[in-house]
This record gives C-alpha cells, sequence and structure tokens, in this order.
C-alpha cells in the first residue's frame, strides 16, 4: 500500500487538511476538508476528526504552522495553542512529523504554482536562480524567502510581519503619530493584516473627508471582527467610499514593505503575495498604489520596476507548500 503524508495548514482562524500520495506525482490529494479552529482546543482535535472521517493512517505529517518554531514545537501567534511533533507522532502512530512556519511552507510552495494559480501585475525580467521573495497579509502579515535550484529548495518563513512599521509619505506619518497614541512599538502588521485594517478604517474615517455611511457604521457597530465588513464594503457592487480609501492605503503600505523586503533579499526571482486579503481586492480596488510605493526607493526603482510581481490566487497555497515540504523530507525515507 502506497504510503501517505498528512499535509496541514493551521491559520489564525481555520484549519485546512490533506493526504497526498508520497509516490505520486500531481498535486490532487487523495482527501482534504478545513476546519475552523474556534471550538477546538488544539489542532489534535482537528486532525482526529478529519482521519476518523476519512478511515485513512496517514505515515508522515507535515504542518504549515502560523507561529514560532522551536525544538518541534509551535507555540501559535493568534492562537493558545502548542503544537508539538513528538506529540503528534505519538497520538497518531506517524513515522514521522515536521511542523514549519505557515511561511516556510507558502514559500516551498511557489515552484509547484502553474501559471492559472499566479496573477502577474508586473512582468520584469526573473533571473533565474534568483531569490523569491513572498508577502502575505492574512490574519496577521507573513514573509518569507525560497532559494531553488534544480529539484532541491531552501523555502524559509519569517517573523518579519512584526518588523516596525516605516511610513513613506506625510499620510502615513500622521498614521503613525496617530497610533502611537494607543499603542507602541507599531509594527507592519498592526497594519499590513486582517488585525489592522480595522485601525486603518478608523484612521481614514477620522483625518479624511469622505463620512463614513449610516449603513455600514451600523454594520460596524454590531460586528465583533470589523475587518469583514470593511473588506466587503470595499468590493461590493456599490462600495462603501471609506472602505474603499482604507483598503487603497492599506495596498500602498504592504506596496513599500514588498519593496523593503524585495531589496533586503535582492529578490531578482521575484516577489510574491499571498494571504488572503490580496486576492479579494483584485478586480475591485486598482493595485497601482501598490506598485508605485514598491517601486518607490530612489536609485533602487529600476531594480524593482525589473522584479517580476505575483499575485498568488490559489487558495490552498499554504497546503500545497505543507505537501510539497513534506514530500522533499519523507519520500526518501519510503
Amino acid at each position: 500500500m502506497a504510503e501517505t503524508l498528512l499535509a496541514v495548514d493551521v491559520g489564525g482562524t481555520k484549519t485546512e487538511l490533506a493526504l497526498f500520495d508520497l509516490q505520486g506525482k500531481g498535486r490532487e490529494p487523495l482527501q482534504r476538508a478545513v476546519s475552523p479552529c474556534a471550538g477546538h482546543e488544539g489542532v489534535e482535535e482537528i486532525i482526529r476528526a478529519f482521519l476518523d472521517d476519512t478511515r485513512f493512517r496517514p505515515d508522515f505529517a507535515c504542518l504549515g504552522v502560523a507561529g514560532i518554531i522551536r525544538d518541534g514545537a509551535a507555540r501559535l501567534t493568534n492562537l493558545p495553542w502548542l503544537i508539538e511533533e513528538e506529540t503528534l507522532a505519538r497520538e497518531f502512530s506517524l513515522a514521522g512529523v515536521r511542523i514549519i512556519n505557515d511561511m516556510t511552507a507558502l514559500c516551498a510552495a511557489l515552484s509547484n504554482l502553474e501559471g492559472a494559480d499566479l496573477l502577474t501585475l508586473q512582468a520584469g525580467r526573473m533571473e533565474k536562480g534568483g531569490t523569491r521573495a513572498v508577502i502575505a497579509p492574512g490574519t496577521g502579515l507573513g514573509e518569507g524567502s525560497l532559494i531553488a535550484d534544480g529539484s532541491t529548495f531552501q523555502p524559509r518563513g519569517s517573523e518579519g510581519g512584526h518588523a516596525d512599521f516605516a511610513p513613506a509619505d506625510d499620510e502615513q506619518i500622521a498614521l503613525l503619530q496617530w497610533l502611537r497614541t494607543k499603542t507602541r512599538p507599531v509594527s507592519c502588521e498592526m497594519l499590513c493584516s486582517g488585525l489592522g485594517i480595522p485601525a486603518l478604517y478608523d484612521f481614514c474615517r477620522q483625518s479624511g473627508p469622505i463620512p463614513e455611511t449610516a449603513a455600514i457604521r451600523e454594520e460596524l457597530r454590531k460586528a465583533a471582527d470589523r475587518t469583514p465588513i470593511i473588506l466587503a464594503g470595499a468590493i461590493a457592487a456599490s462600495p462603501c467610499p471609506l472602505c474603499s480609501r482604507t483598503m487603497e492605503l492599506f495596498l500602498s503600505i504592504l506596496g513599500s514593505e514588498a519593496g523593503n523586503l524585495a531589496l533586503k533579499l535582492y529578490a531578482t526571482g521575484g516577489l510574491y503575495i499571498g494571504g488572503g486579503i490580496p486576492p479579494r481586492l483584485s478586480g475591485h480596488i486598482p493595485f497601482t498604489g501598490f506598485l508605485e510605493a514598491f517601486r518607490r526607493k530612489a536609485n533602487m526603482e529600476e531594480l524593482l520596476a525589473n522584479i517580476p510581481v505575483h499575485l498568488i490566487v490559489k487558495r490552498d497555497a499554504v497546503l500545497l507548500g505543507a505537501a510539497a515540504y513534506g514530500s522533499q523530507i519523507f519520500r526518501p525515507l519510503c
């Protein structure tokens, strides 16, 4: 019987799971499922329910986790969960388990993404073998890189989203000053993520000329999580002007940080935008402001104009990356 790999994407709000044939060459899983994280005390509950439903017993597992990994254990950034390789191996009788950062998993997916998985925002000139950079705003802000050489790759996630926010114009300087009256320090993640969108909305409402609509005000008043309402307002058939302005500011800040990341990594292999938020904006909010901010780096503007920029539109890229990473590690053991 073919040996199988359980790939898991553990995010801040949901967990995706899939089973892959380790000898198979395709990207299609044998079984897959998604579960909300809320209501569960740990990922073990979600895995157990999935395996009970599918009746599969995987041989190996690779988990992409939104948290810091140390000594085979991960403590999630936005959930009170501790995930340990030894515990998972023992509980599910696995021959091998690897926990990696979710951004490492997303970076690992890049080599397997095909034409329809990407939307090119800037063609540039890709340098063969060049480092690829990834920035991914979702619940939080992820950053990472991929160095690929033939059949091997070195994907690396980071905690760069927690670095200090660097304002790029007068409006952003005012935004930083406004935020510093509420919290210090101010990180990029506090603005370029689902966690940060309500703060951007409040700033635009208080400092700009665009009034808040009564309908959006009422929805926000009732909401436990304001981010989905602001996003929906920006991409509606008749968009809310204040919500649209909020997301334009979001993309400008994201573009500036993406340019910083591309310069630090010398990402001549391309800049890839992941996460759950940017694909939802595509076709509704222009990415012109993102690209202008990405390239606006004084005498490095020409370099950045030649770096390809792609939007990852494949929804399960982190899951695919966990499978790719696990396959590279565990396939030689089969």
